[in-house]
């Protein structure tokens, strides 16, 4: 089993049991007893066993449980922001198909780690007064929140692609597109039907790609299972990588508005620096992992956030979650004004990225070792190296899969991958 303050994640009945996901859901329910619980699950085929289970236990401590069914996770968070209630999310968000999890939700906000060791750490919780209920609620607000914010047949004319890669977005893409006027071409709409990578960042959406060219689509949206993280296609067929989609995103946004304060995780492309300080802002870095700059945004009084490493846009105005449509619209938002000079307007960087396979305890005395050996760097998560003005490598343990990640940045592709394969050759050497 995987724990984190991105939930728990792990395999049905090899390292999670039923038992241990209505433990888990009963440990958070138990400090809700009598109160309502929002509660929904993405497409995987575990999901409706658990989802029983997670409800059983929520109903046992007390719960009202209200069931919105197959939803996405930002339509959750968004939900429990609007009606100021606690929320389970049974998904393993961008893990493989096999994989399952909990993520638990506080109005709007993921739990922090003093809840989180709670959830996690008791026995048992104790039972509620009286038996809770379960009931199921027709549908989210989701979908008209953002055509409320956006105007209905605001993106008329356009033709969008979407990949919806068999997960939870199915429940809301088509129906918003097309309700803020798009012609929409879709692939991969059967939920619970995985025909690439369940992440889009680590597929090469190559049916996308070629859809959007042979139909001529104005963009291609590709999704992962729980429909938080996104994937660009521009219009020529290329698939964008997500810090560059983001840093376009967050130049819209501050640009549009007063708020001049991003927090962005330490592995997000220096391009966002780049186009924020230029526009009197300034930037600040968390840890990776959405709950850590979801906090840094809280402290430091940031309204947008984000990790590009999955084109995980933040508006805190609108949810505090990764939110892929609400990214997608924002993006479609600036192309639609300043047409394919959109992607000029801003700087590009060239991101690499390897994962490695080596044990925890001999992976950290690695890193640590790195650091000692290293010039100037930055110790926010593993070692971050700034290997010249323009380049970085960040060396660091996965909080969501038992590896460890070298991601590196430069000007050039040759650049970046020439410092990612250098600094994991180092590592290796260090593990052994």
């Amino acid at each position: 089993m995987i724990a984190s303050l991105s939930g728990i994640r792990g395999t049905l009945n090899e390292d999670l049991t039923l038992a241990d996901f209505a433990r888990y859901a009963g440990n958070f329910g138990g400090g809700y007893g009598d109160s309502e619980v929002l509660l929904a699950r993405d497409t995987r085929s575990t999901g409706p066993a658990i989802r029983k289970a997670v409800a059983g236990a929520l109903a046992a401590r007390g719960c009202r449980v209200l069931d919105l069914g197959v939803v996405s996770t930002p339509a959750l968070f968004r939900e429990s922001r609007k009606r100021r209630l606690p929320a389970v999310m049974v998904s393993a968000s961008h893990n493989e198909p096999q994989f399952n999890g909990l993520k638990f939700i506080v109005g709007g906000s993921g739990i922090g780690q003093e809840k989180f060791e709670s959830v996690i750490g008791q026995a048992g919780a104790p039972w509620g007064r009286a038996p809770g209920s379960v009931r199921s609620l027709p549908r989210s607000s989701y979908v008209g929140d953002l055509v409320d914010r956006f105007g209905t047949g605001s993106l008329e004319g356009a033709t969008v692609a979407l990949d919806l890669g068999g997960g939870a977005a199915v429940a809301h893409a088509v129906e918003l597109f097309r309700r803020l006027g798009c012609r929409v071409l879709s692939i991969n709409d059967s939920p619970g039907v995985f025909n690439r990578r369940v992440d889009p960042m680590a597929d090469d959406l190559s049916l996308l790609c070629r859809l959007v060219k042979e139909r001529g689509c104005d963009i291609g949206l590709g999704f992962d299972c729980d429909g938080d993280r996104l994937a660009v296609v521009d219009n020529t067929g290329r698939k964008r990588t997500g810090d560059f989609m983001l840093t376009l995103a967050l130049s819209a946004l501050v640009g549009e508005s007063k708020e001049r304060k991003v927090a962005v995780s330490v592995d997000t492309t220096q391009a966002v620096d780049d186009v924020v300080v230029r526009a009197g802002g300034e930037v600040f870095r968390s840890k990776v992992g959405e709950a850590n700059v979801v906090g840094l945004m809280a402290r430091t009084g940031s309204r947008f956030g984000g990790e590009g490493s999955s084109g995980g846009l933040i508006d805190g105005g609108f949810n505090y979650c990764r939110d892929s449509l609400l990214a997608a619209l924002v993006i479609m938002r600036v192309i639609r004004g300043k047409g394919t000079k959109a992607y000029s307007s801003v700087p590009e960087y060239h991101q690499e990225r390897i994962a490695l396979e080596i044990p925890k305890a001999r992976a950290q005395k690695a890193i640590a070792k790195l650091a000692n050996q290293s010039g100037e760097h930055d110790l926010t998560d593993g070692v971050k190296v700034f290997v010249s003005k323009r380049s970085w490598v960040l060396v660091r343990r996965s909080g969501t899969e038992d590896r460890v990640r070298v991601s590196a940045e430069a000007e050039t592709a040759e650049g970046a991958a020439k410092i990612a394969k250098s600094f994991a050759s180092k590592l290796r050497e260090l593990s052994r």
